[in-house]
This record gives structure tokens, sequence and C-alpha cells, in this order.
């Protein structure tokens, strides 16, 4: 690919990380661009710096990542593809070190809860990284076998660490879902039954106000595939609801959807469309 015509990727994160492995997966020839949080990669795209930005959503094990969560209900972004990776953990030290050296693992917070049977059975003692890849690269400037980094196998030969243990996550399926951002609509074809939409709503505090929502879906024909509550930002015991849904926005029953949810709901967000790829 010409170098003008590569398009920029945000990713939070340093090479190594999840979300740089999958970044470089569903862009193999594009420009990857590190940012140091969420919400800086999902700006950059707001702001036309990046074309796209490639955050996890949520992983098998551990659970939703919030703060994209929130990243989708507060932004103006769509969400134009969803991508599964199997997460592999690796236990990575300097070189020499053996397991009964190591005292203190270091990670993200996610990569920890999907280890944690594996760190306790240790006794190992925790601290948290930012990313995966950024641990690694503290233990490689601690120089000391008594720390050890949770990681991707890709982090040990970029900073000189050595592979421990491989697979130490508890669960053998650990995947994460990433999603990618994009300032534009996906340009395939949405009318198709195999795609499907997000639909995140609030309600309004009277009984019955989720039951009736919920219902909208069923009386419109529609699958739920996913519901899912989050607290709103600021604002003490109200919650946002995110839907994952079969099937097509784009036609008449879809619009008939939004305007009965409409009706329901105080607010209807509509953030992307997806193919969807098992």
């Amino acid at each position: 690919m010409n170098e003008s015509n590569a398009k920029r990727i945000a990713y939070c994160g340093i090479e190594g990380a999840f979300a740089h492995i999958a970044a470089k997966k569903i862009f193999p020839n594009d420009n990857l661009i590190p940012f140091p949080s969420f919400k800086k990669a999902y700006d950059s795209v707001e702001k036309n710096e990046c074309d796209y930005a490639v955050l996890p959503l949520e992983n098998s094990f551990a659970g939703d990542v919030n703060q994209v969560f929130d990243l989708m209900f507060r932004g103006k972004l769509y969400v134009t593809k969803m991508f599964k990776l199997k997460i592999e953990q690796t236990l990575l030290g300097i070189k020499g070190t053996k397991l009964s050296d190591i005292k203190t693992v270091i990670s993200h917070q996610q990569a920890i809860d999907q280890c944690i049977e594996y760190i306790h059975s240790h006794n190992f003692q925790i601290e948290t990284a930012s990313n995966t890849a950024i641990a690694a690269n503290l233990v490689s400037q601690k120089n000391d076998k008594s720390f050890a980094a949770i990681g991707s196998e890709e982090t040990a030969n970029l900073y000189n660490l050595e592979i421990i243990e491989k697979n130490i996550n508890e669960n053998e399926e650990n995947t994460t879902r990433f999603a990618v951002f994009s300032n534009k609509l996906p340009n395939f074809n949405n009318k198709g039954q195999n795609c499907s939409f997000i639909i995140l709503f609030t309600i309004k505090n009277e009984p019955g106000s989720l039951a009736k929502a919920i219902k909208v879906f069923g009386d419109s024909g529609y699958n739920l595939k996913s519901l899912k509550s989050h607290p709103v930002k600021n604002v003490p015991w109200r919650y946002y609801f995110y839907t994952e849904v079969e099937g097509s926005l784009m036609t008449d029953k879809g619009i008939t959807l939004l305007e009965k949810l409409a009706e329901e709901c105080i607010d209807v967000i509509s953030p992307g469309f997806y193919i969807d790829e098992e």
C-alpha cells in the first residue's frame, strides 16, 4: 500500500499490547498510532487526527471495559466492525529468571483478573500497569528477577524478556472483543440479515419502563443478542442500557423500532452497525 493511502489507526497502549496486536490484524497495511488512554484514542478520531480507533469492548472472562462503553454513550463515533482476539496470557521475566525467583507480577488489571487463580497459586504480589506491553517494558527496565510481567508472547522479543510460562489465563477460551470506531457509518449494505446493530438508551423513572423498552424490540420483530446496564457518570442511580440486536436498522422495520423506542425512552442512540463474523 502506498504510504500516502495508508489509514491512521489509533489504539491504546504501546507496541506489543493486545490492542496493538488486534489493530495490526484488522489493519495490516496501515499506520498504527499509540495513545496513552482509551479517551485520547477515541478523541483522535473525533478530531479527524486518525481514521479509526481500535478499542477493547469486553473480555469473555473479565467482563466489560466500562470506559469504552461510556465513550460510546457520550461520544459521536460509530462502531463499524467487531473483532474477536483470542487472548493467551504469558508470564515474562528477564533473561535467566526461574519461576521460583518471581515475587511480584505486573500487568493491566484485566490481565490480572484473567490470571488471578494462577497468581494466587504462586503467592505473587500484584502491581498494575496501564497495559500489558507497558508492564513488560517496566520489568525489562527493572532488570530484577523477582519481577515478572503478564502479557502477550510478542512482547518477549520486543522488550528482551524470556517466556517463563505460557497460557496462564484461567479460561482457555479467553477472548477479547474489540470495536472499530469511525467518524463515518460503515460502507456495507446494512439491509442484509447477516449484520447486527447497537442501540443505547435511557429510560423514564417510572414502574415498568425497562420492561416496556425491551418489549419494543420483540414487538418489532428483533432479537436482542445482548443487554447490559452501565451507570451514567455524574448522575447517581441513573443507568443507560447497551443492546446488540440481530438484523438491520436500515429498513422500515428499523425506523419503526426507533420511533417506538423514542416513545418509551428518554435517550435513544444508535452508534453502529457491523457484519456478524463468527
